[in-house]
């Protein structure tokens, strides 16, 4: 805790677990979700979370998560039966992708509202739950009408609509009954995505061109020349790796800079360059370990964002809890998940 301005208090959270401790959690689950043939994903999922949750401290106290293994399953056999039609159907006739994924967008928002809603209502901090309130024609108006927008501008609005999906989905989250706001502005988006695109150019063509040389002018001994095109593939990953980490944390900052609560705000100073970094580190390790850093690359990445987020507490703040909240099936989170959705902000 760090004093600020009268009557204000700097709060930063702290991640307590540890790469080795959520190594034996990620083991066990993928051994009994491989012999299980994907049922024990669903208490795989919730063990993850509340490992993930409980580690996660905010001026002492933890976070917990009630999701149920049981309910989750159940989303999940749901969302299976229509993935496997979906690939039934299109497989056999064609024709029926196109009426699938027209009823999938009109059905998008309704999904979107209940995943959020799902795992708000099973969070919890100081033994209050979280609450999602956002409605399903809200959702349609930012989820499809503005990505229609995006679509007619040939991808130029987009900026403009992750701002909008950001602020609706933190706007809409509230602990107890106290509610959250955020204020983003598109133009700040549409500046990091232009920066963005212009690194990516300036890392890139060079890289393209000296690709394109090494193909057409082999001058490297025939037992190496394999390296011509992995070493420049690897650098344009690379490449990639950097502008995707510059945009994830000028995106995070101004979102997390931008909420609010009554008495409360928020602050994250994440640097684009030490988060590509960890970007490309955790890549590299995970590669060379045939995949076994995995629960240190998680735990890596994640330490790094709450490290560099504050929660600035104005006075004392006092948080209400709700009235019974009504149950949410896991069924929109699941959709989301097998049909690698990202629902996330």
């Amino acid at each position: 805790m760090q004093p600020g301005a009268a009557g204000e208090r700097t709060i930063r959270p702290e991640f307590t677990g540890s790469a080795s401790e959520y190594f034996r959690i990620w083991i066990v689950n993928l051994f009994f979700t491989l012999i299980t043939l994907g049922i024990y994903s669903a208490w795989a999922k919730v063990r993850k979370k509340r490992y993930f949750y409980g580690s996660t401290r905010l001026d002492g106290d933890s976070f917990d998560y009630f999701g149920s293994p049981k309910v989750i399953l159940k989303g999940r056999i749901v969302a299976f039966i229509i993935f496997v039609t979906y690939a039934f159907a299109s497989e056999l006739y064609p024709p029926a992708t196109y009426v699938f994924w027209a009823a999938a967008i009109l059905v998008l928002p309704w999904l979107i509202v209940r995943a959020f809603t799902f795992n708000a209502r099973n969070s919890a901090y100081r033994g209050l739950r979280f609450n999602f309130s956002g409605t399903t024609g809200r959702a349609a108006r930012i989820y499809i009408g503005m990505l229609i927008v995006a679509v007619l501008t040939l991808g130029l609005a987009y900026p403009w609509f992750v701002a909008r999906q950001k602020a609706f989905v933190v706007s809409h989250h509230a602990l107890g009954t106290t509610g959250f706001g955020c204020r983003i502005s598109a133009g700040d988006y549409f500046a990091i995505y232009l920066i963005g695109g212009l690194i990516l150019m300036a890392l890139v063509v060079p890289i393209s061109l000296g690709m394109g040389f090494a193909i057409a002018t082999p001058w490297l001994p025939e037992s190496v020349a394999w390296a011509g095109f992995v070493v420049p593939m690897a650098l344009i990953y690379a490449a990639y790796a950097v502008v995707y980490a510059y945009i994830q944390a000028r995106t995070a900052n101004l979102m997390w800079n931008g909420t609010y609560g009554p008495g409360i705000r928020f602050s994250s100073t994440l640097g684009a360059w030490k988060l590509a970094r960890l970007y490309i580190g955790n890549v590299i390790a995970v590669a060379a370990t045939a995949g076994f850093l995995i629960p240190w690359a998680v735990v890596r990445t994640l330490r790094y964002r709450l490290e560099n987020l504050a929660v600035i507490i104005e006075g004392d703040i006092l948080f209400e809890a709700n009235p019974a909240l009504e149950r949410v099936g896991a069924t929109g989170q699941e959709l989301g998940d097998i049909f690698n959705l990202d629902l996330g902000i």
